[in-house]
């Protein structure tokens, strides 16, 4: 009794795995560059949404986990360099509402220190009396 081995015909599995893993590849690819295009910060959470691949792939694959790495420096030194030159955030409103509120004060302090400048010289001219 001799039993046939079948051979095994795999190529069409092979080009299929393929063919899923160029797409993938496509997809992460142009992810990346809508992302880049729409000013929207690239990272390894928002690729893999977008992309509609795991987080694994992404940190799998080295050109793709070098490239989010690089393009994350990228964004954080921007940030540094935009805080670096730009003012804090005030604008000329809140600016003037500040200059406002110190104005007053100096005004409340400049009232007191003229008070006690009076309280002080009443209380010199009674011990100077007192001599």
């Amino acid at each position: 009794m001799s039993e046939k081995v079948w051979e095994r015909n795999t190529t069409g599995l092979v080009a299929n795995a393929h063919q899923r893993k160029e797409e993938k590849r496509k997809r992460v690819e142009e992810t990346i560059t809508r992302l880049l295009r729409d000013h929207k910060p690239v990272n390894f959470n928002a690729v893999a949404k977008a992309a509609g691949v795991s987080k694994t792939y992404l940190y799998s694959q080295p050109h793709f986990r070098d490239r989010i790495e690089a393009l994350r420096q990228q964004e954080r030194e921007q940030m540094v360099r935009e805080r670096a030159t730009s003012p804090v955030g005030k604008t000329d409103a809140s600016k003037d509402v500040v200059i406002l509120a110190k104005e007053r004060r100096i005004k409340e302090l400049e009232e007191e220190n003229r008070k006690l400048k009076q309280q002080l010289k009443a209380a010199l001219g009674k011990a100077y009396d007192r001599l």
